[in-house]
This record gives C-alpha cells, structure tokens and sequence, in this order.
C-alpha cells in the first residue's frame, strides 16, 4: 500500500470519528433554532465530516475523479450551510 493510500485511510477514519462525535455533539445553537437553520445546525457538521472520510476512502480506493469531487462538494456545502446559519 502505498503513502497516499494509507494517509487517505487515515484521514477517512479520522473524518469517521469526527462525524460520529458531532453527531452525538449538538450544537448550542441548534435546541433554540427551527427549520432549517435547525437542521443545517444540527447537521451541518456531522454530515461534512461523513463526506469528508467518504472522499479520504474515494481518495484510497483511486475512485474516479467525478466521485471525489462530488464527496468534496458535499462536504464543503455541508459545511458552508452550518457556518452560515452558525452566524446568522
């Protein structure tokens, strides 16, 4: 395997746990919001994290690149909703 695989597994698995433990994490934020801010709160985050180690296994595996690009998409959406409603 080789240095790019494994940091790419790394980075995934790491991304997982992130993932796993904003999703256990709410936000402040998120019990007084509703809607969609709500959503985009209490979500927002976890749900990049889980694109984020999603793409570090694309990146692993050599996927195509249509693949990694629509994870990074994901992730990066993801996150731009919940700092936008973070700040709103």
């Amino acid at each position: 395997m080789t240095g790019r695989r494994r940091l790419a597994l790394l980075g995934a698995v790491l991304a997982a746990v992130l993932a796993v433990v904003w999703t256990v994490v709410v936000p402040d934020e998120a019990v007084g919001a509703d809607g969609v801010r709500a959503v985009a709160l209490r979500w927002g985050h976890p749900v990049s994290w889980a694109a984020l180690s999603v793409l570090g296994l694309l990146v692993a595996a050599d996927a195509p690149g249509w693949s990694r690009r629509l994870a990074g998409g994901v992730a990066l959406t993801a996150y731009a909703g919940f700092v936008a409603a973070l700040v709103l």
